[in-house]
């Protein structure tokens, strides 16, 4: 539904029918008293200090014509049926007041249910409804050609009120259609991005870890097991996060600045020299994952490009950010990766910028790399 439209419950609605229906009833009965004191002035010896009573018949004739009013949004047809009905009641020799019988909320009613019909039902049902309605009209408003024109204008203002609120419906289907297509459009996005970093992460890590290990073993068979044994630890953590990602994606929180330990023993054990500093308490999920991938991908960039260097990571909070600095030595040895860009920084800018942050990404005067994120800070109690 649009947010610019109201939002009344069903029994807010049948209630004000029910007041609706209340008021037209006293004006109809004040209407009807007031032709029945105008027939008895017109009588042939009119008693000057008459007043007009209601013997019953006439809150019995007001009643028939407006309380229908009450039972026009669910059943319309019929709510139209009894006033048609009470006009007719109320024209009825029995009341001996007037010739036509017709008042002021009487006709009110009788044109609010006739709305709701054509408002409601089909082009048949309302063409009908409104042609009897019509002659109907014609034949009781003596020489008034008002009300006979009155009725197909009010058919015809339920018709376009039935086609418009079919058009606004149409267009809020239209509208959460697109908004659908595009939060799919936006989950591929954060899965796409999600396997990115995890991927590129450990795949960069076992790839270093597995030369490190060829390196470091020369031929040790002890070593070369070792090593071995953690390059199949890590292959084994890349293969739950993955499996976390694509199974329960949904569900699963991603993780955040709680895991660092495990991201920095990660790296530490592909060859990197890994300080840290922070993080502080109390960041929010959304900050902590941002800031988590930020990490991560930097270390990952770290291992491809400057395998056995010293890296420093700091997470701090200032006053009205939280700071993320990676920074990574030069090499200790060549790297093994062909040295090509991937996708880590956009993916990092993309998440800054989606939390209204900044981020700043270069070489280090002494031949490094280092990242700088600055992130809202969104405490947490």
């Amino acid at each position: 539904m649009s947010e610019s439209r109201w939002h009344v419950s069903p029994l807010m609605l049948q209630l004000i029918d029910v007041a609706v229906a209340v008021t037209l009833f006293f004006v109809a009965l004040d209407g009807l008293m007031d032709a029945q004191a105008q027939n008895y002035l017109r009588s042939p010896q009119p008693y000057l200090g008459w007043h007009p009573q209601d013997n019953g018949l006439l809150s019995l004739a007001a009643a028939a014509t407006t309380l229908p009013v009450i039972l026009r949004r669910r059943w319309p047809l019929p709510a139209w049926a009894l006033t048609t009905l009470g006009q007719v009641y109320s024209m009825g020799p029995v009341l001996h007041i007037q010739d036509s019988g017709l008042t002021i909320g009487g006709l009110a009613a009788y044109l609010l249910c006739l709305y709701t019909v054509s408002a409601r039902h089909g082009w048949t049902v309302s063409i009908v409804v409104g042609a009897a309605s019509t002659v109907w009209a014609a034949a009781h408003a003596d020489a008034d050609i008002v009300l006979p024109l009155l009725v197909p204008a009010v058919v015809a203002v339920g018709r376009f009120a039935q086609a418009r609120r079919r058009t606004l419906a149409r267009l809020e289907t239209q509208a959460e259609q697109a908004l659908a297509a595009q939060a799919v459009a936006e989950e591929r996005l954060r899965i796409a991005r999600e396997l990115h970093d995890v991927v590129a992460h450990h795949m960069s890590a076992i790839a270093i870890q597995a030369e490190a290990v060829r390196i470091q073993a020369d031929g040790d068979a002890v070593l070369l097991a070792a090593g071995l044994a953690d390059v199949r630890a890590v292959s084994l953590e890349a293969l739950s996060d993955m499996r976390q990602i694509v199974g329960a994606l949904r569900e699963a929180a991603p993780p955040g600045l709680e895991r660092l330990a495990e991201l920095v023993e990660s790296a530490r054990a592909a060859g990197l020299t890994v300080e840290v500093s922070g993080p502080p308490d109390g960041i929010a999920a959304e900050t902590g994952a941002a800031a988590y991938r930020i990490v991560q991908e930097a270390l990952s960039n770290a291992m491809r490009h400057a395998p056995g260097s010293a890296v420093s990571v700091k997470v701090r909070r200032t006053d009205a950010a939280l700071l993320v600095h990676v920074a990574n030595r030069p090499p200790a040895r060549p790297p093994t990766s062909g040295g090509e860009g991937g996708h880590g920084l956009k993916g990092m800018r993309e998440r800054v910028t989606l939390l209204g942050g900044t981020l700043e990404a270069g070489p280090t005067p002494e031949g490094g790399f280092a990242v700088t994120a600055s992130l809202p800070d969104r405490r947490t109690p």
